[in-house]
């Protein structure tokens, strides 16, 4: 496939997927909004594909699909469906997160106005930022799912991302590698232009938001239709971990172990442990990085490193290597420091909207009484801001854990990381690594879970930042 072609695949799935998620994402927001009791238990279910591995939601999807992924036009679609199915609940989310004032609406309907006119005249416009900054994300992680292409496309799809791991790790032609990261990078730029010219603005994701004066039929038939279809996809890897290999207590204890004929170089624990150990680095850098970026103005560019494909880093990242010491270079610490270049956008875009947010008199007051700088953001910024700090650390460690497309290039032998090695049980034939894989995957898949049932109770009047958002 050439590389226009390439560029074509790759960018047609970024933006389906993004289409077909601000499409669905749209009416089931307004239904979301409509909810009362069940509305955090709802949006606790559309949230957590959001924020589980790309790679992991394809290895959910890939027994579930057998060998009609052998063709390319189904293993296209599964990977635009895939995509759907992580980010429509986020769209939705952030419909809700951003509905126009009860009063206006309500004004509105005095003046005359139909609830078509009222959605497409009054609330769509003044939606369309929030709308076009999470498009946005959703069509800069569609560009760059790496593992999720692997798992799906299993050949028949190549993507630039695919691409760019074949030149440079099976036939070593770093030129060409080089070439279609360049294109890679030109497709991110233009996501942002295109945005930017739709007036991308700070996206809320945390926050009640204001309730829908009506209810949506549509968005309710669509919004039962994403629950069920995340609760399929989820439910088959938990059937899966029980009913595959020595069953549910054979397959977690297996992962002590290397699978079948040991065909991994170490145990799924022990790669969990180097996973962690990333993990802690990678966030430890990121939040202080967000931190000190969250006083500085930023616009589109601060989702920048989040557009660049991870392959590309860690293409890059090899590339330099050969111009260091072996030491550093064969070092676990180029993994973590690597990541932690995307995982800062993520912190920066919780952490930076609340701190704004932070009434400047009592910082003023604490400095007239004589507080130093450490004291100012030791004994008042961090204690405040401490919920959306633990909810930039707490999604930014899942991004960690689940890393694929620098890890590929960066982590091997002794060094590689859970994600890895799930991908290599999965490819092997044997009901032993399949239960092994859907064990562990299930395990990433509870603690998704408890996070975004953690972070639901982050409500927007319960801090001063008051939103906690996906800034653009």
């Amino acid at each position: 496939m050439g590389s226009f072609d390439l560029l074509m695949t790759t960018a047609f799935v970024a933006l389906a997927s993004a289409v077909v998620a601000v499409l669905l994402g749209y009416p089931i927001g307004y239904w979301l909004s409509s909810l009362r009791r069940l509305r955090r238990l709802v949006t606790g279910v559309l949230l957590v594909p959001f924020v589980l591995p790309a790679f992991l939601i394809g290895l959910a999807l890939r027994p579930l699909l057998g060998d009609a992924l052998e063709s390319s036009w189904v293993a296209l679609g599964s990977i635009i469906f895939a995509h759907v199915l992580m980010n429509a609940g986020f769209l939705a989310v952030v419909t809700a997160a951003s509905m126009t004032p009860r009063d206006q609406a309500e004004a509105a309907r005095l003046d005359g106005a139909s609830t078509l006119q009222l959605r497409w005249y009054l609330q769509l416009p003044q939606q369309l930022p929030a709308l076009s900054a999470a498009g946005l994300l959703v069509a800069l992680y569609s560009a760059t799912s790496f593992g999720l292409v692997v798992t799906l496309g299993q050949g028949a799809v190549e993507t630039l991302e695919t691409e760019i791991v074949s030149a440079a790790l099976q036939t070593l032609d770093l030129p060409t590698a080089g070439f279609l990261a360049l294109l890679q990078s030109v497709l991110t730029l233009s996501f942002f232009v295109l945005a930017r010219r739709l007036g991308a603005t700070p996206t809320a994701l945390f926050g009640e938001g204001e309730a829908a004066t009506s209810r949506s039929f549509v968005g309710g038939a669509l919004g039962v239709g994403l629950v069920g279809s995340v609760l399929w996809v989820l439910g088959g890897v938990f059937s899966r971990a029980i009913t595959e290999g020595a069953g549910l207590g054979g397959n977690l204890s297996n992962l002590a172990g290397r699978g079948a004929r040991d065909i991994l170089n170490l145990s799924v624990v022990e790669a969990l442990g180097n996973s962690l150990r990333n993990m802690v680095v990678a966030v430890v850098i990121s939040l202080v990085v967000a931190w000190w970026l969250s006083k500085r103005r930023a616009g589109l560019l601060v989702l920048l490193p989040i557009g660049i494909s991870p392959v590309v880093i860690g293409l890059v990242a090899l590339v330099v290597s050969g111009y260091v010491s072996p030491a550093l270079s064969g070092s676990w610490w180029v993994l973590p420091l690597i990541q932690s270049l995307f995982l800062t956008p993520l912190a920066f875009q919780i952490i930076a909207p609340a701190r704004r947010a932070l009434s400047p008199d009592i910082l003023e007051a604490a400095q007239l009484d004589g507080a130093s700088r450490a004291q100012l953001i030791g004994l008042i910024e961090l204690p405040t801001l401490a919920r959306p700090v633990v909810a930039a650390a707490a999604l930014t460690s899942l991004a960690s854990l689940g890393e694929f497309g620098a890890a590929s290039f960066l982590a091997y032998g002794s060094q590689q990381t859970l994600p890895l090695v799930m991908f290599r049980l999965m490819s092997r034939p044997g009901s032993e690594n399949l239960g092994m894989a859907m064990a562990a995957a299930s395990i990433f898949i509870l603690v998704a879970l408890f996070v975004v049932w953690s972070l639901s109770f982050v409500r927007s009047d319960s801090t001063p930042g008051r939103h906690h958002e996906f800034a653009a």
